[in-house]
């Protein structure tokens, strides 16, 4: 019995770990009129120069999408032949998409060097170090807010008077009319303190202000609280800061702090995770 079409979105999704491996034992079942005995497959794979591993792991995953089927000492093609190898073209078709954008991602380092004098900065020149192509956080942070078009989302799980001023600067080199946000736990009393003192500006720079800090039942979890550590600026959904920095004083002017500025298409995954947090956050 042949199963229900399935939407090629969910074949891709489903086989996004390794869309080559999945489309090579999927085109070969296919090209085999739809059933091929297991250890055809492995010296199928082998030609293919797939691992056991590999193979063995796109079967499964050919199988819990009910494209395949284990029967007897074989693997059956779940759907037909000609809708398989449409399948196979796809994935096929992820996989160059993929290699393609290899090159596409980029990443900058970002550091901050600790107050002067410094055991460390003393330090570093004689171990060979070299500032050459790495950028001071605070610059790479403008230019990264100055560089947004359509959103500047800025996670911070610490805050301070002065870290909302760094925050505002961040806002207004972002373009008039972006969408701002602002995550951050607002548990601490001198953190809360300083949101009320900076309400209207906040207000002014019409910047939404999210808490990430839910309580759950402390005989179910433990700890209680579900918060978040994470130091994330995401501008657009092309490029984000990863790194140390805390929205503070003591971040912005005397600590040493190293992050990494990411862009191209693997900010996606930084992308859903904001907008996760931005769906579950409590507005301050």
């Amino acid at each position: 019995m042949r199963s229900a079409v399935i939407p090629e979105e969910a074949v891709v999704e489903a086989a996004a770990i390794d869309p080559l491996g999945v489309s090579l034992v999927l085109s070969a079942v296919a090209q085999r009129a739809g059933w091929v005995r297991r250890a055809v497959l492995t010296d199928i794979a082998r030609s293919e120069e797939l691992s056991s591993d590999r193979a063995e792991r796109a079967v499964s995953i050919l199988e819990i999408l009910g494209l395949i089927h284990r029967e007897g000492d074989g693997v059956r093609l779940g759907v037909s032949c000609e809708e398989g190898l449409e399948h196979a073209a796809v994935l096929r078709g992820v996989a160059y998409a993929r290699y393609r954008q290899r090159d596409a991602n980029s990443v900058e380092i970002t550091l901050s060097p600790p107050v002067r004098p410094s055991r460390l900065m003393e330090c570093l020149p004689k171990q060979g170090f070299s500032w050459a192509r790495l950028y001071h956080t605070r610059d790479i942070l403008i230019e990264l807010a100055s560089g947004a078009r359509h959103r500047l989302t800025i996670a911070s799980p610490f805050l301070d008077m002065d870290g909302l001023e760094w925050v505002g600067q961040l806002f207004e080199a972002s373009p008039s009319g972006s969408e701002r946000t602002l995550i951050v736990r607002g548990r601490h009393p001198l953190e809360r303190a300083a949101l009320r003192a900076y309400q209207s500006q906040l207000t002014l720079w019409s910047a939404k202000v999210l808490k990430y800090a839910i309580a759950h039942d402390p005989d179910l979890r433990t700890p209680a609280l579900e918060t978040f550590h994470a130091k994330i600026i995401l501008a657009d959904s092309d490029r984000a800061y990863i790194g140390s920095a805390n929205m503070t004083r003591w971040s912005r002017d005397y600590c040493l702090e190293c992050g990494v500025i990411i862009s191209g298409p693997c900010v996606k995954p930084v992308t859903t995770l904001i907008d996760a947090i931005i769906a579950i956050a409590d507005e301050g």
